[in-house]
């Protein structure tokens, strides 16, 4: 069986039970709010690289254009780890000796989103990994833009007078019969973008391995907000237990200073809800005021 788990605090464990929901929170108030600029970071490089040649231009100084209009408002997320027990994610999200880690069947969690149109995937942290999905993207969704008469390598045989009417009548083409084309093109290349952005994250979270829940423009009345540390943070409900509660596996109490207590208690709440005490059991990291 495949888990993946979700690091939480005590409130956010009785919420969790007591909705039979995880959270889902605007991509655009998560910790790290860089986080979905990066593949639209990659996407502007390239278009700056077709835009510095002539032959590509026009599709170059359309892409930038539309990809700097780009801001994935209505992108949530919900995060989950490969890694059960994590010191790092005890550290990030479960302060003081409050921490649970609750295990979820990844197999029910993919059943869930593919019924609903979520989506379940995995975060791309690598440098190299993020670049070349983004060019596989773009290069892609080229092949469907319209194309000069000429190839780029008879467009740079010719003198300047003609690459410049080449290029005229390229760009009225574009204004005119290719323009459903070009910006079909160019859309797929947003969108595709829209999608991959929630999954990349900075090389130094790498430890975490984690996998996320996307989902992309719910239904408005199903956002909700919450208090953040200076602002309101939007999130929707994912009600991932209610619609199958054997989707809960495991629950790890986290570093605590009373270890023996926090599991008991923790034992006594699985069994209230219905579940076997066996699924809990104690982290094999040591307490310790971080």
């Amino acid at each position: 069986m495949s888990l993946l788990y979700h690091y939480t605090n005590q409130h956010g464990l009785l919420g969790i039970f007591s909705s039979k929901a995880i959270w889902s929170t605007n991509a655009h108030f998560l910790n790290d709010p860089t986080e979905f600029v990066h593949a639209l970071t990659f996407a502007k490089s390239i278009a700056n690289y077709f835009f510095d040649h002539d032959y590509f231009e026009q599709f170059g100084a359309m892409l930038h254009r539309h990809v700097g209009k780009l801001r994935g408002e209505g992108l949530y997320v919900s995060s989950f780890s490969e890694k059960p027990d994590l010191l790092s994610q005890w550290r990030g999200y479960c302060p003081g000796g409050s921490g649970y880690c609750l295990g979820f069947d990844r197999n029910i969690l993919q059943q869930y989103c593919d019924s609903r149109g979520y989506r379940l995937e995995k975060c791309v942290y690598g440098h190299d990994d993020q670049q070349a999905e983004v060019t596989g993207i773009v290069t892609t969704a080229m092949a469907l833009f319209p194309a000069m008469e000429v190839t780029p390598e008879q467009f740079h045989g010719l003198p300047n007078k003609d690459k410049m009417e080449y290029m005229v009548a390229f760009h009225e083409h574009l204004e005119g019969e290719g323009a459903n084309q070009a910006s079909g093109a160019i859309a797929l290349i947003c969108e595709s973008l829209l999608e991959l952005a929630p999954r990349f994250k900075n090389a130094g979270f790498e430890e975490e391995a984690e996998w996320r829940i996307i989902v992309n423009e719910p239904d408005t009345k199903a956002i909700s907000f919450r208090a953040g540390p200076s602002y309101l943070i939007p999130h929707i409900a994912l009600d991932v237990i209610k619609a199958n509660r054997d989707v809960v596996r495991s629950l790890i109490v986290g570093p605590n200073p009373n270890q023996a207590r926090a599991v008991k208690s923790a034992e006594a709440f699985f069994q209230s809800l219905g579940y076997s005490p066996n699924l809990v059991t104690a982290s094999s990291i040591p307490f310790n005021y971080w």
